[in-house]
């Protein structure tokens, strides 16, 4: 039987090589790219753009006679589905509020909040769900300060926000659309119960807007759940390879370089959204038409052996190789060096003080077909014993940090990307 999305053992990739291949749906040329140097040259050619699934929706409303309006709203506020000057005022919006972000974190307060979490926990925890206590907290701290939310609302908007994202894929049943506008109308309504006078939202948008909100959900989503599910996937992997833990915990040094192994081979996306060509390109040797569709899964392209050696292995010594976790060109993801300091710091956090072992329940990944994220992750946490590692008290800040833009995990990926998110 083949295993589905759910399972987090299930294979990433499938047992084909990376490949760029075609094939005709519905009269229409789509394109697998799944080679690690195709992905990235669609990323950064501007012969393609990103498909609108807001366009799609908008055909399915009028063939059906449906009014999906507050769907459409939040599908016009996603970054990665707009183009051209929407697109720019957004990065430049959203920009201003990462910028403020990282002046307002800089490593020590990420750390002091990260070793508050962690010291939480009991000293002995035993088995606990690492999803809400441990890769939750931060993210959605960081979040709500950046939003004026308070973080338990961030959090709970940001999981029916979530369930919203269900309509990115290409094929869904009327009764499906109709489920998520109701519940696009009821997340626009709580934002709306929640707007107060100088609130940060309205600086997303002109005059405080209804575009601001939709902005705000989208940056749920891009800075709070990404981050979070990055975080749970450094756990897994730690439990799982207990001698990655040995090396991490004396070495802080090697925090970036894990960290980017993780987003390689868990990160929390398993394709990037869709592109069309718009005019005529050559991507790997092959002659890619106006109207082609471009698949981008990179959970593959990730294991392209072409680029990364022994792929399936956590290898602390990659260098070089750009990430596809941030996306790239235009759309990269424009709050990385952020979300990346906030995994960093969180994981060295839970090593100070814990080792990670397997539970018996293997856990649940989200179900659904673009996010590789933990809806449910059970793992034994134990207190480190006195040789096994330095106290929270004799750790410095991590090395290579920067106060203001943190650790050198983008060293050596996305380093030259043009700014972005979505």
């Amino acid at each position: 039987m083949t295993r589905g999305i759910t399972d987090p053992d299930a294979p990433i990739a499938p047992p084909e090589p990376p490949l760029l291949s075609a094939s005709q749906v519905g009269g229409q040329r789509v394109w697998t790219v799944s080679r690690h140097a195709d992905v990235l040259a669609v990323l950064r050619s501007p012969s393609f753009r990103s498909v609108s699934v807001e366009e799609r929706i908008e055909r399915i409303a009028g063939r059906a006679g449906r009014d999906y309006r507050h769907l459409l709203a939040l599908l016009r506020g996603t970054m990665i589905f707009q183009q051209d000057e929407r697109h720019q005022d957004s990065r430049r919006r959203v920009r201003a509020l990462i910028d403020e972000a990282l002046a307002r974190w800089p490593a020590a307060r990420l750390q002091a909040e990260a070793r508050r979490i962690v010291a939480a926990l009991p000293a002995e925890p035993g088995e606990i769900d690492v999803v809400p206590a441990l890769a939750e907290p931060l993210p959605s701290l960081l979040i709500g300060e950046a939003l004026g939310l308070p973080p338990a609302l961030c959090l709970a908007l940001q999981k029916r926000a979530l369930a919203v994202t269900q309509s990115w894929l290409s094929s869904m049943a009327l009764r499906d659309l109709d489920r998520l506008e109701a519940e696009a109308a009821e997340l626009r309504a709580m934002m709306r119960a929640n707007r107060a006078p100088g609130w940060r939202i309205g600086r997303l948008a002109e005059e405080a807007s209804d575009d601001a909100i939709d902005l705000a959900l989208f940056l749920l989503l891009a800075g709070s759940h990404s981050v979070a599910g990055t975080i749970a996937a450094a756990l897994d992997i730690l439990a799982r390879q207990g001698g990655l833990q040995a090396r991490l915990r004396p070495d802080r040094a090697l925090g970036a370089d894990f960290l980017r192994e993780t987003l390689r081979l868990a990160g929390p996306l398993r394709r990037l959204n869709r592109r069309v060509a718009a005019v005529e390109a050559e991507i790997g040797g092959a002659r890619i038409l106006p109207g082609d569709l471009m698949l981008l899964p990179i959970d593959r392209a990730h294991r392209d052996p072409a680029a990364f050696a022994e792929p399936e292995h956590v290898d602390l010594t990659r260098k070089g190789v750009v990430l596809l976790a941030f996306g790239s060109g235009a759309h990269v993801c424009q709050g990385r060096v952020l979300g990346a300091q906030e995994a960093e710091v969180m994981v060295q956090a839970v090593l100070e003080r814990f080792t990670l072992r397997p539970a018996t329940d293997r856990g649940v990944l989200l179900a659904h077909e673009d996010w590789r994220t933990f809806y449910r992750l059970p793992l034994l946490l134990h207190r480190v014993d006195a040789g096994d590692g330095a106290s929270p008290s004799a750790v410095g800040d991590l090395p290579g940090s920067c106060p203001r833009h943190g650790p050198g995990i983008l060293t050596h990926a996305n380093s030259q990307e043009e700014s972005g998110i979505g």
